[in-house]
């Protein structure tokens, strides 16, 4: 976990100047703008349910009751599913109010609304991450941190590349798209050890 960590922040590093040279400032400017939107929305629908998920997975796995284990993840799968929905419903259906009235910037509604879907897919990322830590086996974790952050670098470049002739809006977008590809990347690793 602690070697993907630092992947990821050397990428996540990385990446922003290049993208900042290429829709320059007032591209950037539009893609921060929906950034605290998004991560407020985003510990709302998980603040802290996948250390619980994962406290409550070992408990039960010490025990031995494998069955237990399962039903806390099915249960909170179930739970972050709705709420990552609902959250990513309502971003999608306020995201012109937000950018008008709140952020004060008309242009902005386009990356609000881009950006929504990642609060779906990193809630339900979450609780898969929380069960896979609560058996102590972290290699899945890390392994979709490393492959979300990758689609996340690659999709935002390429997005924000074919976007970019319509307009700057139009790019900051495409580059505020970049986390719900890599969230979707992320989760399709989880899935896939899961199903395993």
């Amino acid at each position: 976990l602690t070697a993907a960590g630092f992947l990821v922040k050397i990428l996540g590093a990385v990446y922003r100047i290049p993208l900042a040279m290429m829709i320059k400032e007032e591209g950037m400017g539009l893609y921060q703008m929906a950034y605290p939107i998004y991560v407020t929305l985003l510990a709302v629908s998980t603040a802290g349910l996948p250390t619980a998920i994962s406290k409550m997975v070992a408990g039960e796995v010490a025990v031995k009751r494998y069955r237990n284990a399962y039903r806390v993840f099915k249960v909170s799968l179930m739970v972050l599913t709705l709420v990552g929905a609902l959250l990513t419903l309502f971003l999608m259906l306020n995201a012109r109010f937000l950018a008008e009235k709140v952020l004060g910037n008309p242009k902005a509604f386009y990356p609000l609304l881009s950006i929504s879907p990642a609060i779906f897919f990193v809630s339900v990322m979450s609780c898969f991450r929380g069960f896979f830590q609560g058996l102590q086996d972290m290699t899945p974790s890390a392994l979709s941190q490393v492959v979300e952050q990758l689609g996340r670098v690659i999709s935002v470049f390429l997005l924000a590349t074919v976007l970019l002739p319509r307009g700057v809006e139009y790019a900051a977008a495409g580059a505020a798209c970049g986390p719900v590809v890599g969230s979707v990347a992320g989760l399709l690793v989880l899935v896939a050890v899961y199903s395993r």
